[in-house]
């Protein structure tokens, strides 16, 4: 009798010891598939200032692009041409970037009068940031007016989108997919030093963690000129960026 009672003590300790054990393992699994699940707004702004500024490959050098080849192609009214604008930034540069993209444009006339030049391009492209790296496919819709001498600054309407998969490089490092849209139908742009002046764009975002829960953020980027703009989204917080 005394040797099944001292089996039964050890058989309770044993199992006792299991369910600890399953516990702490399970609250900690919980805990880990949380955080990786969550993308926040920073990561949201952080993903637009890469998505903007010329150091990771953005949307300003793709402006920076068009109006070069308005200045220094030679374009006949109603003829489309074809260009591969290949780029990546010095080497041990951080941020850096690459891209490979296929563009195509077209100057529209009034009668011999340039009134647009469209662009259209797609292509894939890389960039480690400061917070995030990411590899992407990435298109852009331009529309380019003010064409004439007398006028000062050209105008924009421009469509730009990524889409790819994206690491944080700071605190939890998860990998999320990510797509972003970047609108707008007023960005001015000086002739002579061909930057930013002014300018408002819409801006929306999707990200999917790698336990498939979605996140959506949405709203304004406003172009303040000198190299500067200002993030705006779902939670009304203002991120400032700025490029060199």
């Amino acid at each position: 009798m005394k040797k099944k009672i001292v089996n039964t003590k050890l058989l309770f300790t044993v199992l006792i010891a299991a369910g600890l054990t399953f516990t702490v393992a399970s609250c900690k699994k919980d805990s880990t598939s949380t955080t990786a699940a969550t993308v926040t707004e920073a990561d949201a702004a952080e993903l637009t200032t890469d998505a903007i500024t010329p150091e990771t490959g953005g949307m300003t050098a793709q402006l920076s692009s068009s109006t070069t080849i308005e200045k220094t192609v030679v374009l006949s009214c109603g003829v489309s041409k074809d260009s591969t604008i290949i780029k990546s930034s010095a080497a041990g540069a951080s941020p850096s970037y690459s891209y490979n993209l296929n563009w195509n444009y077209m100057l529209t006339c009034n009668g011999i009068i340039p009134s647009q030049l469209t662009f259209n391009f797609t292509g894939t492209g890389s960039y480690d940031g400061a917070r995030l790296s990411s590899k992407d496919n990435s298109q852009g819709a331009f529309t380019l007016t003010g064409l004439p001498p007398a006028s000062s600054q050209y105008l924009f309407s421009s469509t730009y989108t990524r889409t790819g998969t994206t690491t944080s490089k700071i605190a939890r490092q998860y990998t999320f997919t990510s797509n972003i849209k970047i609108t707008s139908s007023n960005i001015a742009v000086d002739k002579t030093t061909q930057q930013i002046v002014s300018g408002t764009a819409v801006v929306t975002i999707a990200a999917t963690s790698t336990s498939g829960k979605t996140f959506n953020f949405n709203g304004t980027v406003t172009f303040l000129g000198n190299k500067k703009a200002t993030i705006v989204l779902n939670s009304g917080v203002t991120y400032n960026i700025q490029w060199s």
